[in-house]
């Protein structure tokens, strides 16, 4: 049972990481593509993949890493790995949560109302400074996961 949980969360980390990085990418692209367009679409693009490819993969993580250290004898919540697990999931996700979603919806409402395309390219460049953050924090729960300080 434990191997198909680590098996799941190191899949959903896949994702998450993966999925964030090529959103990334498609707004780095998007900010230096010559279509004006371009940046409505992406804005476009980010709650549909956010909400159907990163937030299920941000749950299932979370539910399959705690499952984990319940069910191994091994591990528990005082191990300074797992703490430090949990503190950078609670700090990716906040930032997610409170900036990135916040900034996303005024990017969507920017471009929707077809205000001036530097208002469209200022809050995607606000976004990416943000998701460049949570994807910081991820690489840094990936080295955490992997090497296990305090073990």
């Amino acid at each position: 049972m434990v191997s198909w949980l680590l098996f799941v969360h190191v899949l959903s980390a896949m994702v998450w990481l993966g999925g964030g990085l090529t959103l990334m990418l498609a707004g780095f692209r998007a900010r230096s593509s010559a279509r004006p367009e371009a940046v409505a679409e992406f804005a476009g693009t980010v709650p549909f993949v956010g909400l159907r490819v990163l937030m299920p993969s941000v749950v299932v993580l979370l539910v399959t890493g705690v499952w984990q250290v319940l069910a191994s004898s091994a591990w528990s919540f005082s191990q300074l790995w797992v703490r430090l697990a949990l503190g950078l999931f609670i700090l990716a996700f906040l930032v997610g949560a409170v900036y990135l979603s916040r900034v996303g919806i005024g990017l969507a409402r920017a471009t929707a109302d077809n205000r001036l395309a530097s208002e469209g390219t200022a809050l995607l460049n606000r976004w990416l400074v943000g998701y460049v953050v949570v994807l910081a924090l991820l690489v840094v729960a990936v080295w955490d996961m992997i090497f296990k300080p305090g073990l």
